[in-house]
């Protein structure tokens, strides 16, 4: 995914209540780009990546847990239960990069509904 659509996802994902942050990570999960006041590094990106290609019950995100409530080979969707974190959504897109964003925890959408519309949108 280029600069250009990674800014264009990021558009059509807020024009819903919610979105914190939006990343794109490449098949190894190091960052390509980021949208968000975030400090998001490779190092934490090839650990989701690990999460998400290994099935694991959850994942962390900013040193916080999230657990899985959904994970194939295409999308992704986690929520912090604990702590009012928010959850995270994400999707393969068809260049083979990985979108992910940081969802809040009151928002326009359920986290079924973000994971789905990320899908989408990563594969327009």
């Amino acid at each position: 995914m280029n600069q250009e659509k990674f800014n264009q996802a990021v558009e059509d994902m807020k024009k819903y209540v919610g979105v914190l942050e939006v990343f794109l990570l490449n098949s190894e999960g190091k960052v390509v780009y980021k949208y968000g006041d975030v400090d998001f590094t490779d190092q934490e990106g090839i650990k989701l990546l690990k999460a998400w290609k290994e099935k694991e019950p959850s994942l962390k995100y900013q040193n916080v847990r999230y657990a899985v409530l959904k994970n194939d080979d295409i999308q992704l969707a986690a929520k912090n239960v604990a702590g009012g974190k928010g959850n995270i959504a994400g999707s393969i897109s068809k260049e083979g990069d990985y979108l992910f964003a940081h969802i809040a925890e009151e928002t326009d959408l359920i986290l079924l509904e973000w994971s789905i519309l990320i899908n989408k949108i990563a594969w327009s």
